[in-house]
Order: structure tokens, then C-alpha cells, then sequence
């Protein structure tokens, strides 16, 4: 089951599909495996943990609409757009180590709908 993930203003930019992050055109952009998040090449890049994705300052990038687990803050959520057709999943690469994670931040500088663009 997909769900959309929403960023630090309550837009929804990603789509959380169970073992994968895809884009809003359907396109698989990163992995999940446990509660690491990693790039299609294998490379860790944050967590996503209770409906929650962090980056690898473990600063919030967006959330799950119903995430549990607490935000630094609660934006509104906008309406959600359709959800666009699935392009097939790429094979997965194998995956790095996971670093230590640092403490727990607020909502991370970086944009949501870029931030797998820059992995």
C-alpha cells in the first residue's frame, strides 16, 4: 500500500510504497530496509521511522499523514494529489553500513522534493 509523504510545509511530495520512496511521477528514488533510508546506488542517506523520514543529520524531511513519533512542528496538510502510475522497481543494490545516528534535530534545511536528487 502506497501513502503520500509530506514536507516540512504539508505538501505532498514523495510516496512512501512499502520497500521504496518513489517521486510524484511513480519513479523509485530510494530504499528502504528496517529504518534505513538508502539511494539507489546503496548509499544511506536517513531514517524513516513511525511515518517519519529523516536525512543523515537526523533532522525531519517529511512525514506520513499519520506519523507518529511527534514533529518539531505540525504543519497544515494540503489535499493530496492522485496517485500517479508505478514504473517498475530497479533492482536493489547492496546496501552500506549505517552510520551512528546523531541526535534528533528539527526539520532538516533541505527540500524534500530535491533531497533524493542530490544523493
Amino acid at each position: 500500500m502506497s501513502d503520500w509523504i509530506h514536507d516540512r510545509n504539508g505538501r505532498a511530495s514523495m510516496i512512501f510504497d512499502s520497500d521504496c520512496i518513489r517521486n510524484n511521477r511513480g519513479t523509485v528514488v530510494a530504499w528502504i530496509s528496517g529504518n534505513s533510508i538508502y539511494t539507489l546506488k546503496g548509499r544511506h542517506c536517513g531514517w524513516f521511522e513511525n511515518g517519519i523520514l529523516f536525512d543523515s543529520s537526523n533532522d525531519v524531511i517529511g512525514f506520513l499523514r499519520d506519523s507518529t513519533g511527534g514533529l518539531p512542528s505540525v504543519p497544515g496538510i494540503g489535499g493530496t494529489p492522485g496517485t500517479p502510475g508505478f514504473s517498475g522497481k530497479p533492482g536493489r543494490p547492496g546496501f552500506s553500513g549505517v552510520p551512528g545516528r546523531p541526535g534528533r534535530g528539527g526539520w532538516s534545511k533541505e527540500d524534500l522534493s530535491n533531497f533524493f536528487n542530490k544523493q
